[in-house]
């Protein structure tokens, strides 16, 4: 491999597929793209850890949390995903949970504590549900894969507990599971990703109807939670000062591609929600830079500072670079 490439694993989906098909070039640089998939996932807790690659594709919280602890990376407003944490969370049926205000003094299950649909979902239970996060238990997985190799802090206010296998029992790159713990009730909820798990005779969701949740939500919040964000090593930046901007011409070009299928409903679904209501509640088409995400940045870094995990002295502009 050159000295001058410039390793990228990504997902192929959205606006990404334009960039590893070629369709979309980084003009001036030799990038080489790894073709992750339909996920990003598998590749989150090396570039927060281990930080392998150039480029990478991460979930917004986790990439906070990483440059807050001096990890050596920064970041590009753009965002691939968005998502409603609403969507992923199951109930044990037995467990009497019909609303989120039953969730107190219960037992949830998830990833990580930063993990980001967990942070997401304290937010918007604090902000929209007004249920207080530090009356519900959160049991993450012990073996953080996610973070495996990243120590950050745990709010000492929250009532934390863990479990091993959370996250290699129901997240699995073949579908999405509920798993042992909820179904024989050693926990009473679990948050996971897309749109959850499916059904079973023993679990289920907890919103029956998801889009009115969500119509609700950005009725009084206005945001659209960020899933994910293009990271960058500081170390490929200070070698190639121009690639920040260059990369986000290029997710611009690439965007604009996705947003014709997107019209045409070419691509019809965007993480598991239907395009047309996104479009009707007017948060989508999903717009890139500072400004036009600057309302979703501001409410997960506010919370983060809120709960310990990242500085108080922390602004969003400091996460990202100037792109032009």
């Amino acid at each position: 491999m050159g000295s001058n490439v410039i390793t990228f694993p990504v997902a192929r989906r959205h606006d990404t597929k334009f960039l590893l098909d070629g369709t979309v070039r980084v003009e001036g640089y030799d990038i080489e793209f790894t073709d992750t998939g339909s996920l990003p996932w598998p590749y989150f807790a090396d570039m927060v850890t281990k930080i392998s690659y150039d480029i990478g594709e991460q979930a917004l919280s986790h990439y906070l949390i990483a440059r807050s602890m001096g990890k050596p990376l920064t970041a590009i407003p753009v965002f691939p995903s968005s998502f409603f944490p609403q969507m992923g969370v199951a109930v044990n049926r037995a467990s009497g949970i019909r609303e989120p205000k039953d969730l107190v003094g219960r037992r949830v299950g998830v990833a990580g504590f930063g993990y980001n649909p967990a942070v997401w979902f304290r937010w918007i239970l604090k902000s929209h549900y007004q249920v207080d996060p530090k009356q519900i238990i959160w049991v993450e997985d012990e073996d953080d894969l996610f973070f495996n190799g990243l120590p950050y802090l745990r709010p000492s206010d929250f009532k934390i507990e863990r479990l091993p296998h959370i996250t290699s029992e129901t997240i699995v790159p073949g579908g999405i599971y509920a798993g042992e713990y909820l179904q024989t009730g050693q926990i009473d909820a679990i948050l996971l990703p897309s749109g959850g798990a499916p059904a079973t005779a023993t679990t289920g969701p907890l919103f029956d109807d998801p889009q009115a949740q969500i119509s609700a939500a950005v009725a009084q919040t206005g945001i659209f939670p960020i899933n994910t964000v293009i990271t960058l090593t500081t170390k490929v930046v200070e070698k190639h000062p121009g690639l920040p901007a260059a990369l986000y011409a290029a997710f611009k070009k690439a965007r604009a591609l996705y947003d014709e299928e997107t019209r045409s409903r070419k691509e019809s679904i965007h993480m598991g929600l239907d395009i047309g209501f996104l479009e009707k509640l007017g948060i989508f088409p999903t717009k890139y830079g500072l400004d036009a995400n600057k309302n979703a940045l501001t409410a997960i870094l506010s919370h983060l500072v809120t709960e310990g995990i990242v500085s108080p002295s922390s602004t969003v502009s400091d996460f990202f670079e100037p792109v032009g």
